[in-house]
């Protein structure tokens, strides 16, 4: 009955107007959020071999999360999140909370987490980048191999995590095991790991971050270590950012490379802003002509505080033995392309959170 219950005050909850973040179930406060991010896209994947290239419908990471905080009676609290992505152009269906979900608990500024989380090497790109989850998207690049594409983004599973947040600071340190995943049912593997950290740290109009991360046994990169540094500083209607990281496999020569990008924002009236990206990948260790250039431009309105609509490009340019794509990680539907290719895509979107 009191499963019935919970369920019941889900499906209330889900039903009633965006402006009720909260309700109880239970007893206990549970919020509920979530983006809608749909887009018309229209492809060139620059391949001989293609000839169906085109329109197509993309669902971005769309999302549906449930999060709440519990008191307890020593003056701590327990929080947890389960995080779903939602697939709106197709059928495909994936595992329930396979976005950041877990369980922890918080004291004061300090909190200690276990589930499945972005890692902070993740984090400090995606909070630089102006076009997250479109056609501009920063992954086809950052974190990304000549051959193998976007890897170095990753959602670790298996974690456990330490934050310390305020106004102005937040560390983050988390070490994982098994951090890929494998067979349910299974012991999680020790000779699988990765541990990374990050700050991010905010002084008037200038922001500032910095991530390291270090596997053993990653799928693509073996074993290696990455970091990256990050500003963005504003100044009126202007925001410009700058961005490095530096990716070294113990073994792998694609993963032996350095990347670098910049962006700027201009907010020209009240509810619309220009923004443009440049991201460059340097040729991997003892690999030439594996280097490429990635550039997006966008528009974007905002419609409300909650929906915004927007149009958006994005290109690659590839040496003659890289193949990045032009849109990879994020964006719903992938734009590959064949070594040298120079990929294109430009887009339509609706965006819409709560």
């Amino acid at each position: 009955m009191k499963k019935n219950l919970i369920i019941l005050s889900i499906a209330v909850a889900l039903t009633t107007p965006a402006i009720a973040t909260a309700v109880e179930v239970a007893g206990e406060k549970l919020e509920i959020y979530g983006k809608l991010h749909m887009s018309i896209d229209n492809s060139d994947r620059d391949d001989p071999a293609v000839n169906n290239d085109g329109m197509s419908i993309s669902s971005n990471s769309s999302r549906l999360g449930f999060k709440g905080k519990i008191p307890l009676e020593n003056g701590m609290k327990l929080i947890w999140q389960s995080e779903q992505e939602v697939r709106w152009d197709d059928s495909s269906k994936g595992n329930f909370s396979d976005r950041n979900s877990y369980l922890g608990l918080a004291s004061g500024p300090h909190s200690l987490r276990i589930g499945v989380y972005d890692t902070p090497f993740k984090t400090v790109a995606s909070k630089w980048g102006l076009f997250g989850d479109s056609v501009g998207e920063r992954r086809a690049m950052l974190g990304g191999g000549y051959i193998s594409g976007n890897q170095l983004n990753e959602r670790v599973k298996n974690v456990v995590m330490y934050q310390l947040k305020n106004k102005t600071l937040n560390i983050q340190a988390m070490y994982a095991v098994d951090p890929e995943g494998s067979e349910s049912g299974g012991v999680d593997d020790n000779k699988k790991s990765m541990y990374g950290a990050g700050l991010w740290w905010k002084t008037g109009n200038l922001k500032l971050s910095a991530s390291v991360e270090d596997w053993i046994k990653h799928s693509k990169m073996e074993d290696g270590s990455a970091w990256r540094v990050a500003g963005i500083y504003k100044l009126g209607a202007h925001q410009l950012g700058v961005i490095y990281e530096d990716i070294n496999s113990d073994t792998i020569n694609e993963w032996k490379r350095s990347a670098y990008g910049i962006n700027w924002k201009w907010k020209f009236s009240g509810h619309t802003d220009l923004r443009i990206q440049y991201i460059a990948v340097e040729d991997a260790e003892n690999m030439a002509d594996t280097s490429a250039r990635k550039t997006a431009v966008g528009i974007f309105h905002k419609l409300d505080k909650k929906a915004q609509v927007y149009l958006a490009y994005g290109a690659t340019d590839n040496d003659a033995n890289a193949k990045f794509q032009a849109v990879d990680g994020g964006h719903g539907d992938e734009v590959k392309t064949t070594e040298g290719g120079n990929p294109s895509s430009i887009s339509a979107g609706l965006v819409y959170k709560f």
